[in-house]
Order: structure tokens, then C-alpha cells, then sequence
């Protein structure tokens, strides 16, 4: 079930917030949430709920043990984090595994393997890494352990940040489970995060989406070089829109029931550098890998040559995380390489030297948009798209010419509606808004009123042309559900 979706905006979410407010004790709502986010994950996995409840059930347990062990705790933490890993591997990359084997035998003329390809199950990534978290914690301290099947079934299944994240630490919300408090305000700012980042998904990240998807759905010689660049920054713009979309929309929902979830991105396409960019990217998983992986391998603390191998573990891991393919990897190491040559260029890039870093902020903002076009579009069919952008045409090097015939139907799809979404995804992408903000807020009694009053109108403006294009539109992709 999408949070963009008639079902959950009518049905779903209306019944689970009166349900939710008409029970009197924190038992009874936390019962009502669990409940709710089964059945979330049901209405799209029905039958990979028994694979949630079993991992919560098994995690829950190496959470109690591990919490009661004395000099066997380490290797019970190892052993409940490899069968979580272990889990993840055979749904997630299992297939991809067997088909590099199967290649190698290939080539060496031996028996092919019989590839078992499975189907993803929904969020399994987001949740492995929360389940994960709890279990370091409970290992750095037996006090973190949860008594409350309900309680921990409650962290890892919450319907708000299930499929999509944030990735949630155990140690932020743990207590936020026992003991939040819900209040007007809270459910206010709630509301309006929500309507921001449904704004966000389905105004913007759906209508640049068309055109990304019908352009790198066509041959490339049905479409120019500028297309190709057209088409290159529509999907920086949707995958930036429908993820962060989709953290507001986490982030809001959970304020309405009390709780609050860490930021997951800060404006990454306003970074001045690369580094820069994944500490405002997905910042819930640039955490867990910096804390969960690149720390414990030892960090910048042994050297700068085992700084830079544990920096491209770290990459190689957040591109293989997001998918099993060769192109998700390529991009992680990709980004691992762009930042390793910025910190051996450090002294030059820090100078205080205007162009200079509005130089860099552009070679930061290009360099994350033509790597996208890797992410989205698979190895070989991306060197394609990489010479296309450049105004080289690939088949002069593979023996064949086709004459380049431009389809006058995917131009269609490049209208005025799309350049003006386009741009307002652009503007705001960056935060010069926060200026306008701050203006607002004085002591003048008259410009609050009428600032809150536009805020207001527009957040029921924004609203209302979501629900519209909702009943008009039935094309509402959601990126992350691959992952």
C-alpha cells in the first residue's frame, strides 16, 4: 500500500487515527499500531508477513539471550546479525550470487547452475539493517534488551517507516514507545509534513517521472543529446522527490501518533562538495554504515591507505545495498572514488575562493546527476546513454549506424507542464526559502497571522491538487520499493 494511494489516504489512514484516539491507554495504541502495520504490510505482501513476524519473534529471543549471556555475547551478537544478513542475502541477492557462478562455469564450459530467482519482499532491507541496530544496541548494553514482544514487534513493523525509512535506531525510539505523548501541535506539524511530502510525490516526483521513464524507455536514437540530458536531471529530480517525499511523509505520520524520526535529507543537491552530498543524503543509512561499518573497520584511525579501503567497503556496501546488479555497485564505488580524489584535493578545494566553490558545488551537482543515470538504467545500456549525453554515437564502435530518427510522440511528453514542474523542483531543491521563513517570524502580531493564514492555504491547496491528480492519474511509481 502507497502512502500516495486513494486506499490509504481515505480508508487506511482515517480508521487507524480514530481507532488509534478513541483507546485510553498506551497498551491498547501500541496494540492498534502493530496491528495496522501487519496489516499495511499484508495488503501488499500478504504472503511475506509470516517472514516478518518470524523475524521479529527470532529477533526478539537473540535480543534476550544475548542481554543474558556473559562471555558467549559476542558471538551470539555475530551469529543473530548473520542470520539476519543470512535472510536478507537469500531474498535480496541470492539470484545475483548464482548467476555470476553460473557465468563462471560458463566460461569454463562446466554444468550451468539452475538460477532460483525470488521476489523481494517489500522494505526487508530497511527493516534487516532496524533489527541490526537493536541487536548492537542490546550488546552494548543488556538494559536495552525488549521484555515486550508487542514493543519490539512495534519498532521494526511501523507502518510509517517500514517500506522506505527512515532507518530507525532502536536507541531513538525505544523509549519514545513506553513513554511519547501525543499533542495538537505535534499532530499539526504532523499533518502538514505529511501534505508537504505527498506534495512532493506526487505533484513533482510523478510528473518529471513520465519523462524519464518514456525517454530511457525508447531507443536512443529516437531522441537527441539534449533529451538525453533532459532526461538525466527529470530522474535526479523524481529520485530525490519520491525518497524525500516519502521521508516526509514518514516523518509526518509519525508525529501524528506521538513519535519523531530523524531527518533523512537535508537538500543534497544544495552540497558544496561529495562528502558533503551523503551527509545530506539518506542520511539514516549514511549513518548506519558510518557507525555500523566504516567505524568498526577502523575509520580514518589506521592510516590513510586503510582509510581509503575502508571508505570503498563502505561505498561498495551502499551500492550493493541498493540492489543486486553490477550497476548499484558501480555507482556506489563510483561516488567512493569521486570522494577519495576531493579529500586528497582538499587543500585546493578549501581555498576561500568564491569560484572555486561555486565551481565545485557544479562539478558536485553534475558529477551526482550523470551517476544517476547509472543507478537507473543498468550497466551497458548506461555507457550508451553516457556517449549519447556527449554527442558521441556508440555505434560507430561496434560496426553498425542507425540514422537518428527523432519520435515526434515522446517530444509530447516533454511539454509546458513538465518544464514548469521541472523548474519549481529545482528551485526547490535548494533552501533559500529559509530566509522567507525567518522574515516572517517577528513580533508583528498582524504579518504572523497573515503568514499562517498563506501557509494554510497553501498546504490546502496542495492538498487538494493531490487528490485531484490522484483521481485523474492512475501512474504513481514508487522507486524504493526495488530496494
Amino acid at each position: 500500500m502507497l502512502f500516495s494511494s486513494i486506499t490509504f489516504l481515505v480508508f487506511f489512514l482515517p480508521m487507524v487515527l480514530l481507532f488509534y484516539y478513541m483507546l485510553p491507554s498506551r497498551a491498547y495504541k501500541n496494540s492498534v499500531l502493530l496491528f495496522a502495520s501487519l496489516l499495511f504490510y499484508a495488503w501488499g505482501e500478504p504472503k511475506y508477513v509470516l517472514l516478518m513476524l518470524g523475524s521479529i519473534i527470532f529477533n526478539y529471543n537473540a535480543g534476550l539471550w544475548i542481554a543474558a549471556a556473559d562471555k558467549k555475547r559476542k558471538a551470539l551478537l555475530i551469529c543473530a546479525i548473520s542470520a539476519n544478513i543470512a535472510l536478507l542475502f537469500v531474498f535480496k541477492y541470492l539470484g545475483f550470487s548464482m548467476t555470476i557462478i553460473d557465468r563462471l562455469l560458463n566460461s569454463l564450459q562446466l554444468k550451468p547452475l539452475h538460477i532460483i530467482q525470488l521476489a523481494l519482499p517489500i522494505g526487508i532491507s530497511f527493516y534487516t539493517f532496524q533489527e541490526i541496530s537493536y541487536l548492537a544496541d542490546v550488546y552494548k548494553d543488556s538494559r536495552n534488551a525488549q521484555k515486550s514482544l508487542l514493543h519490539l514487534g512495534l519498532y521494526i513493523a511501523f507502518f510509517p517507516q517500514l517500506i522506505a525509512g527512515p532507518i530507525v535506531r532502536y536507541s531513538d525510539i525505544n523509549k519514545q514507545i513506553i513513554s511519547r505523548k501525543e499533542t495538537a501541535a505535534q499532530f499539526s506539524y504532523g499533518l502538514e509534513r505529511f501534505i508537504i511530502g505527498l506534495a512532493k510525490k506526487i505533484l513533482i516526483a510523478n510528473t518529471v517521472a513520465l519523462v524519464a521513464d518514456k525517454v530511457y524507455g525508447a531507443s536512443l536514437f529516437s531522441y537527441t543529446t539534449q533529451i538525453a540530458w533532459i532526461a538525466a536531471f527529470a530522474y535526479a529530480l523524481q529520485i530525490y522527490y519520491d525518497f524525500s517525499g516519502y521521508s516526509d511523509m514518514a516523518i509526518g505520520l509519525a508525529a501524528m501518533f506521538g513519535f519523531t524520526l530523524s531527518e533523512n535529507f537535508n537538500y543534497p543537491y544544495a552540497a558544496a562538495s561529495i562528502t558533503d552530498f551523503w551527509r545530506r543524503w539518506h542520511i539514516s543509512l549514511t549513518s548506519f554504515f558510518r557507525d555500523y561499518v566504516y567505524i568498526p573497520l577502523g575509520g580514518n584511525r589506521k592510516g590513510s591507505l586503510r582509510t581509503i579501503l575502508n571508505r570503498f567497503i563502505v561505498f561498495f556496501t551502499t551500492g550493493l545495498w541498493h540492489g543486486a546488479s553490477i550497476n548499484f555497485i558501480l555507482w556506489g564505488l563510483a561516488h567512493g572514488i569521486l570522494m577519495t580524489a576531493e579529500r586528497s584535493l582538499k587543500q585546493f578545494f578549501t581555498k576561500d575562493n568564491v569560484i572555486i566553490q561555486l565551481l565545485h558545488r557544479i562539478f558536485t551537482l553534475f558529477s551526482v546527476v550523470f551517476l544517476w543515470v547509472l543507478f537507473r538504467n543498468g550497466t551497458k545500456q548506461s555507457v550508451k546513454l553516457f556517449l549519447k549525453m556527449f554527442g558521441i554515437n556508440y555505434t560507430k564502435y561496434v560496426g553498425t549506424f542507425t540514422p537518428i530518427h527523432i519520435d515526434g510522440m515522446l517530444l509530447l511528453n516533454i511539454d509546458t507542464k513538465f518544464y514548469i514542474i521541472a523548474t519549481i523542483g529545482i528551485v526547490f531543491s535548494f533552501p533559500w526559502w529559509r530566509a522567507i521563513k525567518q522574515f516572517f517570524k517577528t513580533e508583528n502580531n498582524m504579518i504572523s497571522v497573515i503568514a499562517l493564514a498563506l501557509k494554510y492555504l497553501a498546504l490546502g491547496m496542495l492538498l487538494v491538487l493531490c487528490y485531484a491528480s490522484l483521481a485523474d492519474n492512475s501512474y504513481n511509481p514508487f522507486i524504493y520499493f526495488r530496494f
